[in-house]
């Protein structure tokens, strides 16, 4: 047998190791550099006020996330309007939580009428513009002492949409316009 291929074999093979695992390391620190400047929108809590026939829903938002939620929209499936805000920044100081008041009166559509696919819907954009959303599933139930629906909203069940990236687009981002708070 010859040498060369005794000695190279290892050094090719001890070689290609340290390759990959430095590529590795490299594509890890590149995806967790990603993710910690993404915002995270949640509904942390939830009060309802049944008044009369009016029914305040008041969600609370949080960015649960380290990154700021820009461009921020609430919306309900049947609720005749919508809740914005300019930015929600992650804990620290400027964090601040927002109570938002959805007031459904009697004619309200999601209150009247059966809906065959109920959410509450979280919209935001990160720091790059790109777009985070939070469904949260509503059911309603017939209340037969005012023959309207009742919201029930699951907080515990959220469905997300989130940017998928490859990691050459997450390294071009990072490196073209870094996320400054």
């Amino acid at each position: 047998m010859d040498w060369s291929l005794l000695i190279g074999l290892p050094v090719g093979l001890a070689l290609v190791g340290a390759g990959s695992y430095g590529l590795y390391r490299l594509v890890r620190r590149t995806k967790e550099q990603f993710a910690a400047q993404q915002p995270a929108l949640r509904v942390t809590n939830l009060s309802a006020l049944n008044a009369g026939d009016v029914l305040t829903l008041t969600p609370e938002l949080d960015n649960i996330g380290s990154g700021t939620a820009y461009d921020c929209v609430v919306q309900l499936g049947g609720w005749e309007g919508n809740f914005s805000v300019m930015a929600i920044y992650p804990h620290g100081p400027r964090h601040r939580k927002h109570a938002i008041p959805i007031v459904l009166g009697p004619d309200a559509p999601i209150r009247v009428t059966r809906q065959s696919n109920g959410y509450l819907r979280l919209a935001c954009r990160d720091c790059w513009g790109l777009l985070h959303e939070c469904w949260y599933p509503v059911t309603q139930s017939k209340n037969p002492a005012t023959a309207r629906y009742d919201i029930q909203i699951d907080l515990s069940h959220p469905n997300l949409t989130e940017p998928a990236l490859s990691f050459w687009s997450m390294r071009k981002l990072l490196r073209d316009n870094p996320a400054q708070d």
